[in-house]
């Protein structure tokens, strides 16, 4: 029990050093937890390359503020935003000579304020796997467009990703997130408060989150719809 306790502070350390939050950090040490007791086994060589990872902190401690400030920087890049990690996966594939562990980790990031991604990361390692998810997920953010003085959508949309397709439909006022699984985490994230969701097809967290993101991108404002037409939006709701 010691030797988990010890690597799960190791791993912190270096997720922290990668720029991925705390809040993240206590998620992966319960994912690696959750996940099948023969994990350890198969990262054994992470185990063994502990030994130079804490030769190079003390020559990081040695290096200078600099290096310090670098570390700094990713943390208040990506401070609006929350990074969810919903699923984390193992991968074996059969190579000359034996078998190749590897992991895919599926990871959401959002600021609650319409801005959210997806972004999926393969490595040997777990922690580098969600560095990669989280850099994949902040190069395909997405705005989502509410109605204004709402906390919902304009229209119903069915978004498709894969073999899984996500109704969203607008709510009243109160409403709250009317969804489960996936699609509820990735409506959180962006910031929309009432809306209701209903997830067909595949339940693969990452088809459902691709398509619930398809879903809220499709959405357009009463303003584009507006524009389109070449009308006044009083126009159009009113007339």
């Amino acid at each position: 029990m010691s030797d988990e306790i010890r690597d799960v502070e190791v791993e912190s350390e270096i997720a922290l050093e990668a720029g991925i939050s705390e809040d993240t950090v206590e998620e992966i040490a319960e994912i690696i937890a959750e996940v099948e007791g023969d994990i350890p086994d198969a990262e054994g060589g992470r185990k063994g390359g502990r030994g130079p990872r804490a030769g190079g902190k003390k020559k990081k401690a040695g290096g200078g503020p600099g290096k310090r400030r670098s570390r700094s920087e990713p943390a208040e890049q990506g401070s609006d935003f929350i990074e969810k990690v919903v699923q984390v996966r193992r991968v074996t594939k059969v190579v000359k000579g034996g078998k190749k562990l590897s992991f895919r980790t599926t990871v959401i990031i959002g600021n609650e304020k319409g801005k959210v991604g997806v972004g999926v990361g393969k490595a040997a390692e777990v922690l580098i796997a969600i560095k990669k998810a989280i850099s994949d997920a902040r190069k395909n953010i997405v705005d989502v467009s509410t109605v204004a003085g709402t906390n919902t959508i304009s229209h119903s949309v069915v978004g498709e990703s894969g073999g899984s397709k996500v109704l969203l439909r607008p709510a009243a006022d109160g409403t709250g997130i009317i969804a489960g699984g996936t699609a509820r985490i990735v409506l959180e994230l962006a910031g929309v408060g009432d809306i209701l969701a209903k997830s067909k097809g595949s339940k693969s967290p990452l088809n459902v989150a691709r398509a619930t993101v398809e879903g809220l991108k499709s959405v357009r404002s009463f303003k584009d719809v507006a524009n389109l037409r070449g009308i006044s939006v009083k126009k159009m709701l009113f007339a």
